[in-house]
């Protein structure tokens, strides 16, 4: 890996190149493959800024910090950048399983070891007596695709609910 360093309008002391270095090798570590880095320390009046960005095969991370301290500002923007870096390294493992981020979240919500699939109950619709041509009519000017109503002959409950291509189906009970 190589590591550069510039300095503006200040010099890059030793003790930050030590600390910088070694906060290279622990993000090493995390995201192997790094062939270089570049750190910029800039002094500003009373405000020490430290630039940092890192380069591998796969992707390109960088940073920024800001602080009084040009140590404090160096060690986080390294911290920063690890934690970018393990955020990466992260996405990519779940992808390459054929996770997503959001199917994790619903893994871990769900109990423990049970694998059957929960009923969660969303809405309740009132079942209104109704023909078959007045559930037609409903089903057209409603945006949820189906209609649970009383047929008003039979007085049995129905669900009336638009196809795919674009008809109606209806589903009856059994006597």
């Amino acid at each position: 890996m190589k590591i550069e360093f510039t300095g503006r309008q200040t010099e890059v002391p030793p003790e930050v190149r030590t600390l910088a270095e070694r906060k290279l090798q622990k993000l090493a570590r995390v995201l192997p493959g790094i062939t270089r880095a570049h750190v910029t320390v800039t002094a500003d009046r009373h405000r020490q800024i430290a630039e940092a960005s890192v380069h591998s095969k796969k992707v390109g991370l960088t940073a920024q910090s800001r602080s009084n301290d040009l140590g404090l500002s160096v060690s986080d923007v390294m911290d920063k950048l690890l934690r970018r870096a393990q955020r990466y390294v992260g996405r990519r493992r779940e992808r390459k399983r054929g996770r997503s981020p959001r199917t994790i979240a619903a893994a871990a919500e769900a109990p423990g070891g049970d694998r059957s699939p929960r009923v969660v109950r969303s809405r309740l619709f009132p079942v209104k007596p109704m023909t078959l041509d007045e559930a037609a009519l409903e089903v057209g000017r409603r945006d949820e695709g189906f209609l649970v109503y009383r047929d008003a002959t039979t007085e049995r409950l129905n669900v009336l609910y638009r196809r795919k291509d674009g008809n109606l189906g209806l589903i009856e009970p059994e006597a």
